[in-house]
């Protein structure tokens, strides 16, 4: 076993990769149990960075945390799927439309600097910050319009999969279409093209629900 210290930054990182490497390898099949002390003991170190880590993995959707319960791997329903991507779809490319009104340069400048931001963390190959500053980007632009009933509903249909947030680790190669989809939304909302922006974010949605599961009936089958 490699030594956390002398490879990586810190143990909850080390912890993290070793964890993330067993989930998408599906030696650590979904719905296992991830016990912190059996963890502690496996990779030498203590319950703090393995918690840290487990957190982490959570946030990209990797592992599911239940107050006092033991985290698993999180489990993926396709019907699920399929439902809170035709949902979030229809909820959020209302919302960019709504949001076009009301956009400024300050919206746009903004957008632009969590892209380049995107693009930092696609390069460094970091699907965890990737996956985070894509949340920033889509919930920014929701927020823009002055609709916040519309904007919760949103917030909670997304919360209802957290698992979905997993397209960034379960595939790596999506994060570049991804950010050429995005560029194309800002363009759409600073032409002010409300009809645009709608079209391309739906199609947006659709298609990264598309690809993750298209990515794990491959898992399934293989």
């Amino acid at each position: 076993m490699k030594d956390p210290g002398t490879v990586f930054t810190t143990k909850s990182e080390y912890v993290f990769r070793f964890l993330k490497e067993e989930i998408l390898s599906n030696r650590l099949e979904p719905g296992s149990d991830l016990t912190i002390s059996r963890i502690s003991r496996e990779l030498n170190v203590s319950s703090i960075p393995v918690r840290e880590a487990l957190k982490a993995l959570e946030t990209e959707g990797l592992v599911e945390i239940e107050p006092h319960k033991t985290a698993k791997v999180a489990t993926f329903n396709l019907d699920k799927l399929r439902q809170i991507g035709t949902v979030r779809a229809g909820l959020e490319s209302y919302a960019a439309r709504l949001a076009v009104e009301y956009t400024d340069q300050t919206h746009i400048d903004e957008l632009y600097s969590l892209l380049d931001d995107m693009e930092r963390a696609r390069k460094n190959n970091d699907s965890e910050t990737f996956n985070i500053t894509n949340m920033e980007f889509h919930r920014y632009i929701y927020q823009i319009p002055p609709f916040p009933m519309l904007y919760d509903m949103i917030i909670n249909v997304w919360d209802g999969g957290k698992w979905t947030r997993a397209i960034f680790a379960i595939s790596p190669e999506r994060m570049k279409a991804s950010i050429k989809e995005h560029k194309e939304i800002i363009k759409a909302m600073e032409e002010g093209d409300q009809d645009k922006v709608e079209r391309l974010v739906r199609q947006h949605r659709m298609s990264a629900s598309k690809h993750l599961e298209d990515r794990l009936i491959e898992q399934i089958d293989s």
